[in-house]
């Protein structure tokens, strides 16, 4: 069924109107006629049973049909209106409650989770294709083999829709965080509000970089402390990097899988071990072509997810531990990647060399924890195999207490450790 009206409220009425046209059907008739003509009814309307029930089934299949177009057109009145409108992404929502992509809608919806994307998106114009980019949100924003900026856009209407609901329930602090996520510069290839939160954002040109960076945060990082957090830690590095680069440079932060919210938590591997298949699937969805240099930096917890990912088959050129409790190896073969370059940094006063491994804690205790549960290896740094990097605080005597988080701030030790992993990221590294 196709319809010429597009807008929420018009279509919420119609359905309104046909739910009770088929009531006011089955009243007339004396009984509900989807259960048969009651024993009273005249013997003549016998004959109209059949149609009558066609009719009746028909006023609701379309009823429910309008009102999923009408949700369409209400998150288009959200571009209309909103601060940041843009004419095409609302043009393409219009299109799509109006049926105007409902042939390409079916096919995408029949592709199922393993069907081909790329070729699906590939034959289709830009403007249909984004309508059912949009149309379908959350299950493009993610989708590996969509290109890159069907998905940006798809995640913006993601984000613009938690606007909307932020706005709606009084949540401030949501509120003005997804607003700046919808500043015109994000690039988002992944964002999902709900618990914790997932978002993953890049900076550079991805389709065209050589080289291509993903971080992983550490402990406590999620949605709500992300532009403060692992958003700015991603553009300070991005900044070296394009710079170092030339521009021919793509630096990915990824929050893709719930991380530890407290130091407990993080002593186990659960959370590592789940996240490094979303990575994992992250990164070899992204399909990059093979010369493309890539590079996998995880700071504190996140270099535990990454040396997980790695043990499970990701094998990026270049593997970077920062500020790492272990990559879940004791030693470096044990990560089965022999042709991954691997790096580590740590500030000689960040208090994570002072936290022993979990296991010699355990046992000192008379527990003898199953090794797939708790413990993280050794440390990257004293690895044989593992390149020690400068982080630009190998002076500090004692423990430094904010340390361990200054390797991609302002300071005079962040700039030479984000700039040695640039070097890392681009390929300048021991040259």
């Amino acid at each position: 069924m196709t319809f010429c009206l597009a807008d929420a409220e018009s279509m919420r009425l119609l359905a309104t109107r046909l739910d009770e046209a088929a009531g006011e059907i089955t009243r007339l008739q004396g009984g509900s006629v989807t259960a048969g003509l009651p024993l009273t009814a005249p013997r003549e309307l016998a004959h109209y049973e059949g149609p009558l029930r066609e009719l009746v089934e028909w006023c609701h299949a379309s009823a429910a049909d309008l009102r999923r177009r009408a949700a369409v057109a209400a998150q288009a009145d959200l571009i209309e209106h909103g601060p940041f409108a843009g004419a095409s992404p609302y043009e393409a929502l219009k299109s799509a409650a109006a049926g105007g992509v409902d042939d390409e809608l079916a096919a995408f919806d029949r592709l199922g989770a393993d069907g081909d994307a790329a070729a699906f998106f590939a034959g289709l114009t830009p403007g249909r294709a984004l309508a059912v980019a949009l149309a379908r949100a959350g299950e493009v924003g993610a989708r590996a083999g969509v290109p890159f900026e069907l998905r940006f856009a798809a995640n913006r209407h993601l984000v613009r829709l938690a606007l909307a609901e932020a706005v709606r329930v009084g949540d401030g602090a949501a509120a003005d965080r997804y607003t700046k996520l919808l500043a015109p510069d994000r690039q988002l290839l992944l964002f999902d509000p709900r618990g914790a939160g997932r978002i993953a954002e890049v900076l550079g040109d991805l389709a065209a970089a050589t080289s291509v960076a993903i971080m992983v945060p550490g402990t406590g990082s999620r949605l709500a402390n992300y532009l403060r957090g692992a958003g700015a830690d991603l553009r300070n590095v991005h900044e070296s990097t394009a710079r170092m680069s030339g521009g021919a440079s793509a630096t990915i932060m990824w929050v893709g899988a719930e991380l530890p919210s407290g130091l407990g938590a993080a002593a186990l591997r659960f959370h590592a071990e789940r996240g490094a298949s979303k990575l994992r699937e992250f990164t070899e969805g992204l399909g990059l072509q093979p010369d493309v240099r890539t590079t996998l930096i995880g700071h504190s917890y996140g270099s535990v997810v990454t040396g997980h990912a790695v043990k499970a088959g990701l094998h990026p050129d270049n593997l970077i531990a920062v500020a790492s409790p272990g990559w879940g190896v004791d030693f470096a073969a044990e990560l089965n990647a022999p042709k991954t370059r691997l790096f580590a940094m740590r500030h000689e006063g960040d208090v994570i060399k002072l936290v022993p491994p979990v296991d010699d804690v355990m046992s000192v205790m008379g527990i003898v924890p199953p090794t797939s549960i708790a413990g993280h290896g050794s440390d990257p740094v004293y690895l044989r195999g593992v390149e020690r990097l400068p982080s630009g605080g190998e002076s500090t005597l004692g423990v430094d207490m904010h340390a361990h988080s200054d390797y991609f701030g302002h300071s005079a030790a962040s700039h030479v450790a984000t700039w040695n992993i640039a070097r890392v990221v681009v390929g300048e590294a021991g040259r």
